[in-house]
């Protein structure tokens, strides 16, 4: 029954056995981040904004749907990773808010306006950024609109991006960045 502590060991379980799936797939698959001058941010779990500083070229297959940001649970924590697009695919299946940001031919995650990321970034700023509660796996009402990761993951492409998904990097500019 809902509520009972049976029902929670066994709920408490299932996400163990979801969490170990999601750090092996991501293990199995990560891409190493290649530093770069281009800045791409998504939004965690828990409503802040991450950024990664990445290659022009990784920055591109992000904004392709070549490659996507996911959550690599750890012990302790939610760390970020790049991933592949089957990879990723694969991991939304299991769990989609494990998916920070990915460009789906139909269905992207993670997306932000212009307008949506000067906001977020003005209230982190100002410390007056709501931190937002866990949705059901099923209900995200915007996915990627919310976040509850814990380190950086994803960067958006200067040009494509700001074309694209509506982001931009922070301060740039998409003049010779």
């Amino acid at each position: 029954m809902p509520g009972s502590k049976a029902y929670q060991r066994a709920e408490s379980k299932k996400q163990v056995e979801i969490d170990r799936a999601l750090r092996e797939l991501v293990l199995g698959a990560q891409v190493p981040v290649e530093a770069g001058e281009t800045a791409f941010y998504f939004m965690t779990r828990k409503g802040k904004l991450r950024r990664l500083e990445l290659s022009p070229a990784q920055a591109k297959q992000l904004e392709d749907g070549e490659l996507g940001v996911v959550e690599r649970p750890e012990p302790a924590q939610i760390e970020h990773s790049l991933v592949p697009a089957a990879a990723a695919e694969q991991m939304y299946a299991l769990s989609k808010k494990a998916v920070r940001f990915f460009n789906r031919k139909d269905d992207p995650v993670g997306f932000m306006n212009d307008e949506e990321l000067k906001a977020q970034q003005a209230s982190e700023a100002a410390g007056t950024a709501p931190e937002l509660a866990d949705e059901a796996e099923g209900g995200e009402a915007a996915e990627g609109a919310e976040g509850e990761g814990a380190t950086e993951a994803e960067a958006a492409p200067e040009s494509a991006t700001a074309e694209s998904s509506g982001q931009t990097p922070e301060g740039g500019s998409d003049i010779g960045g």
